[in-house]
C-alpha cells in the first residue's frame, strides 16, 4: 500500500501532485472541457491544510504518537478517579471501575447513590470527563456510563451531559484521526474509507444530516465513523453537531433505563431496544433525511 495515507481516496490521474502538497482531496464537481482532456481525467482539488495539528509522517511514528497519548490521558483519567472523589472507603474505592455488566453497574451505583448527596460537583465532573476519555478513544463502556448517568442524574441532565460529552469526545478522535493518527488509520481502513468516499459524493451538501443519521444507526461503528470523517472531508462542525443530535435519541433510551435501574434485579429486566424504541429511532432517521430530500427535489 502507499505511504500516502491519503492516496486510496484519490483516483490515478495523468499528472503527478508535488510532494509539498500537503492535504488532497477529490473535487466531485464535473471538470471544465479543454483540448488537452481526455475520458480518463479527473479534476483533483488540492487544499494547503491552514489548521495548526500534527500530522504524523510514518506509520510506526503514527503508532507511537497515539500509544503516548493514550497512556497519557489515561493517567490523567486515573488522577481523576483518585483525587476527584475524596472520602471514600478504602473498600468503596477499589470497587470504583469502568463498569462492564449488570453486576458492576449496580454495584458502582450502590456506592455513588450515597457518596453523591454530599459531593455532587465530584462525582458529576468525573463522569463527564470518564465519558469524554471513553469517547476520545473509543473504549468500551460509554453504553453502561450511560445507564449510570440516568440513575445517578436528573435524566434531563444526564441526557444532556452525555450528548455533550460524547460530541466532545468523537471530535477529539476525529482530530487525533486527522492529525496524529493520520497515517496509522489509512493504513488500517483506507479500503472502507474509499467504499464511503464514493457514497458521500452524492451527500457532500448534507454532511450534517448524513451524520445525525449515521450516529442514530447501529451500523458502522461509533468508533469507525469518528476515525473516518476527517479523512472524508466531513467539517468539523458538522460532525459536532451531527454527533450531539444524533447520539441524544439512543441515549435517552439509556438514560431512561438508569433512571429504572434501583428496581432491577437482573440484566435480563434490563430491556434497552424494544420494538417502540426501534420504531422511534427509525422515525427519527426518517425526518432527519426529509430536509435533504426536500432540498433534492426542488433544488434548494
Amino acid at each position: 500500500m502507499s505511504s500516502d495515507p491519503r492516496s486510496p481516496l484519490i483516483p490515478p490521474v495523468s499528472e503527478t501532485v508535488e510532494q509539498t502538497t500537503t492535504y488532497a482531496a477529490i473535487d466531485h464537481r464535473q471538470p471544465q472541457e479543454s483540448p488537452s482532456s481526455t475520458n480518463n481525467d479527473v479534476t483533483i482539488a488540492v487544499k494547503q491544510m491552514t489548521t495548526r495539528t500534527w500530522r504524523s509522517n510514518s506509520y510506526v511514528w503514527s503508532i507511537i504518537m497515539l500509544g503516548i497519548l493514550l497512556f497519557v490521558s489515561t493517567c490523567l483519567e486515573i488522577a481523576v478517579l483518585k483525587f476527584n472523589l475524596p472520602g471514600l472507603d478504602k473498600e468503596d474505592r477499589e470497587a470504583i471501575h469502568f463498569p462492564k455488566n449488570f453486576d458492576d453497574l449496580k454495584a458502582l451505583n450502590a456506592i455513588m447513590s450515597g457518596y453523591i448527596q454530599q459531593h455532587f460537583v465530584n462525582v458529576y465532573t468525573t463522569f463527564f470527563f470518564t465519558y469524554i476519555y471513553l469517547q476520545s478513544f473509543s473504549l468500551p463502556g460509554s453504553m453502561w456510563l450511560s445507564i449510570l448517568g440516568g440513575a445517578l442524574f436528573n435524566p434531563w441532565l444526564a441526557l444532556l451531559t452525555v450528548a455533550i460529552s460524547s460530541a466532545i469526545g468523537s471530535t477529539v478522535a476525529y482530530a487525533i484521526s486527522a492529525s496524529l493518527g493520520s497515517v496509522a488509520v489509512m493504513r488500517l481502513f483506507s479500503d472502507r474509507f474509499m467504499k464511503w468516499n464514493d457514497q458521500l459524493a452524492d451527500h457532500r451538501k448534507h454532511m450534517f444530516n448524513y451524520v445525525l443519521v449515521l450516529k442514530l444507526a447501529p451500523l458502522p461503528p461509533n468508533w469507525l465513523i469518528n476515525l473516518g470523517a476527517p479523512h472524508l472531508n466531513v467539517p468539523v462542525w458538522a460532525f459536532f453537531w451531527g454527533t450531539f443530535l444524533g447520539v441524544a435519541p439512543p441515549s435517552f433510551i439509556h438514560v431512561q433505563a438508569g433512571a429504572a435501574l434501583d428496581k432491577l434485579s437482573s440484566s435480563d429486566e434490563l430491556v434497552l431496544m424494544t420494538p417502540m424504541n426501534a420504531l422511534w429511532l427509525i422515525a427519527i432517521g426518517i425526518a432527519a433525511l426529509i430536509p435533504v430530500y426536500v432540498r433534492r427535489r426542488y433544488h434548494l
